[in-house]
């Protein structure tokens, strides 16, 4: 370690030190979406004057590909989770009359789907002229190609056709920001499961249950996804230590650049005056109902976890789990029933929902598609099984003409 970064580590230690007995409001919630924008005869459309329009209204920038881009909220209470569904309603309500004002006598679609469906979405260099992306960018081009179902994909295009809902949630202080962690750990496979949107990606359907985050995974050389820490956090310095001994892409001597290049599925984030945790497993939620659904299910289920102090999963059975519910969804074979597991953990977070009273106002949809054995990636796949014509690019945009009807209406697919 250098001595820039053992300093900056050092004084991130005594800060946490300091904030031991802090009482900051906790599961305040912060959301980011990620979404791309495909024409109706299924090709890229550069999003950059959509960012600039967007911009005088919502916090929205640029993402990895110059068809992509972001939209973040301010941290919320959960007490106020339902503005977090009017807020996105809004945000979809004026995406629309944007969409139409920006790019006249065309239509664009925003694509809320996890991944990229466009066949042509690799042709070409498509990266956002960002230095940070492009230096990502070249970096990957030395990494091997990634191989799923036959069909090769460099490792640098890959984020151009990614895209995720980032959750944070605010902690009371380190310690139990570091429960937070700890016990988000468990909820990852059932996230998986249960937040699935797509397996149609780059005009092809792929038999993976969730080819976004096995390509994400394999494009960063299996240095994102699964924190690789050898045992739960006892404290948030372990966390410190593990970012810091983890190079970055760029050599960097900066803790809070290592933190950011963590494309893990779940990070401490330090680079506030609050703590927080953030969880990237999921895929974007087709309509907001969905979104908050699955914000319900982690501040419930951590609520009533970290009250009740139940007992950790062993780390192993969990990477275990993650990667089979990656491949099989719900026919995953592993040590444990997922199904019986995403069961026992919306039904935590209901109590938990309770204890806090906010309500279960959402997770209900989560409970159908357990019931159901089902996912929106089940949903887009059923819609490509009965519309497809043998012209992928026609049947690409009617998928995605339906998923967007959806979602401005806030319609749940399931």
């Amino acid at each position: 370690m250098n001595n820039i970064l053992a300093d900056q580590t050092l004084g991130l230690k005594r800060r946490i030190q300091d904030d031991l007995r802090r009482l900051d409001e906790i599961y305040r919630v912060g959301v980011e979406i990620e979404i791309c924008l495909l024409d109706d005869k299924s090709l890229p459309v550069n999003a950059h004057t959509l960012i600039k329009e967007l911009s005088t209204k919502y916090d929205v920038d640029h993402e990895y590909g110059k068809c992509q881009f972001e939209v973040k909220t301010d941290p919320i209470s959960m007490h106020g989770l339902s503005s977090v569904n009017v807020f996105f309603e809004e945000f979809i309500d004026y995406l629309s009359v944007a969409i139409k004002k920006v790019y006249k006598n065309r239509n664009i679609i925003p694509v809320f789907l996890g991944g990229n469906p466009s066949p042509d979405i690799f042709k070409k260099k498509l990266i956002t002229r960002k230095e940070r992306y492009l230096n990502i960018y070249e970096l990957q081009k030395k990494f091997p190609k990634i191989e799923i179902d036959g069909q090769q994909f460099k490792s640098c295009d890959i984020a151009t056709a990614i895209q995720g809902f980032h959750l944070h949630l605010q902690g009371l202080n380190p310690v139990y920001t570091t429960y937070m962690f700890n016990y988000i750990l468990n909820l990852l496979p059932s996230a998986i499961l249960l937040g699935s949107n797509s397996r149609l990606f780059a005009g092809k359907l792929f038999s993976l249950y969730e080819p976004r985050v096995y390509l994400y995974d394999h494009s960063e050389q299996q240095n994102s996804g699964f924190p690789a820490i050898a045992k739960y956090l006892d404290r948030i310095e372990d966390y410190v230590d593990y970012i810091a001994s983890r190079p970055g892409p760029d050599s960097t001597n900066d803790y809070f650049g290592l933190e950011k290049d963590r494309h893990d599925d779940l990070r401490i984030r330090l680079n506030s005056p609050y703590y927080r945790v953030e969880t990237r497993i999921m895929s974007v939620q087709p309509t907001p109902k969905e979104m908050v659904a699955m914000i319900e299910f982690f501040i419930g289920f951590l609520y009533r976890s970290i009250l009740e102090g139940k007992p950790l999963r062993p780390l192993s059975s969990i990477r275990e789990e993650r990667l089979a519910v990656i491949r099989t969804g719900y026919n995953s074979k592993t040590h444990f029933n997922i199904s019986e597991t995403a069961k026992t953990q919306l039904h935590v977070a209901k109590k938990g929902l309770k204890d806090l009273g906010l309500g279960p106002e959402f997770i209900g949809i989560l409970e159908k598609r357990l019931e159901n054995k089902t996912s929106p990636g089940e949903y887009v796949t059923r819609l490509w099984d009965s519309n497809f014509n043998g012209n992928v690019y026609q049947t690409v945009s009617e998928i995605i003409q339906h998923v967007w009807d959806k979602t401005k209406n806030n319609s749940p697919l399931l």
